[in-house]
């Protein structure tokens, strides 16, 4: 193997556990957001027309393609009683 290809396979490495990395906190945050639902008994589709937060944004969350944005947080925090680090502790 050339250095080049080396330099090209950690690279790609990087970027996939990058993209591993971000997605796996999306999944954190929902799995926090899943108790909080269990926990009041709503339904995603409920805090979802309560909130304006839409059902694909939570699906995508769960499925780990976006990472949720603060904004997002904070009126889930708001709606749910609880304090924006609830959502960001490990």
């Amino acid at each position: 193997m050339t250095i080049p290809s080396f330099v090209i396979i950690m690279k790609e490495f990087y970027h996939n556990m990058k993209i591993f990395s971000i997605n796996k906190r999306g999944v954190i945050v929902y799995e926090k957001f899943q108790f909080l639902l269990d926990k009041t008994n709503k339904t995603p589709y409920q805090v979802a027309k309560d909130t304006g937060i839409s059902t694909a944004t939570l699906s995508s969350w769960k499925n780990g393609v976006y990472v949720p944005k603060t904004d997002k947080l904070l009126i889930l925090a708001k709606y749910f009683g609880v304090s924006i680090e609830y959502f960001l502790e490990k």
